[in-house]
């Protein structure tokens, strides 16, 4: 009897042994067949302004066409002392795909007291204008509105206070204002109002 018990204790040892075996290896052979691989796609960046592609590092000039609003005492095509001008400027992210946060840095007769026209607001047609600085106006472009073109007027006045403005050959467009634009990818951050 010790010998029956003996060789079914040993039976039952090898067939324990086999399904330990045969599962093992088919877990193995599981583990090793597994893998992955991980691809993404970039968001292409791609803006223009007044149609004019500004998406690459280097700095671009971009001309202002600007609207006289008034011509009461002016020819047609010409600047003088109370004049009022509106410089529309097109933006279009439609080929982008990340939110854009959109800057205007704005150097007027209240920064430069050089030069001639003064900023007197700046309007959109779809985009929330806030006042960042002293000199900066930002708007948000939210990845849910990048189709479509979209409009910001730069509103100006060459403010008449009396004094002699003397002809000069020398005077150029950089005289009457500057205007530098920014594009950056929107992270969230809050466009906070300047307080000053």
């Amino acid at each position: 009897m010790k010998d029956r018990n003996k060789r079914v204790l040993l039976v039952t040892l090898l067939i324990f042994c086999f399904i330990y075996l045969v599962v093992r290896g088919v877990q193995a052979a599981y583990e090793s067949t597994i893998s992955g691989k991980a691809e993404n796609d970039i968001a292409n960046w791609s803006i223009k302004v007044n149609n004019q592609e500004i998406s690459s590092d280097t700095v671009q000039n971009i001309d202002l066409t600007y609207t006289v609003n008034d011509l009461t005492n002016i020819r047609s095509g010409k600047v003088a002392p109370g004049v009022n001008l509106s410089y529309p400027i097109q933006i279009d992210a439609s080929g982008s795909e990340v939110a854009v946060k959109i800057t205007f840095t704005i150097t007027d007769k209240t920064i430069d007291p050089d030069k001639y026209l003064t900023l007197t607001s700046v309007t959109s047609n779809s985009l929330t204008i806030v006042k960042v600085d002293e000199d900066k106006y930002s708007a948000v472009i939210p990845k849910a509105s990048l189709s479509g073109v979209k409009t910001v007027t730069l509103n100006m006045s060459w403010i008449d206070t009396g004094d002699l403005i003397e002809y000069d050959d020398t005077v150029t467009d950089d005289n009457f204002m500057e205007v530098n634009f920014n594009a950056i990818q929107y992270t969230g951050e809050v466009l906070t109002p300047y307080s000053g």
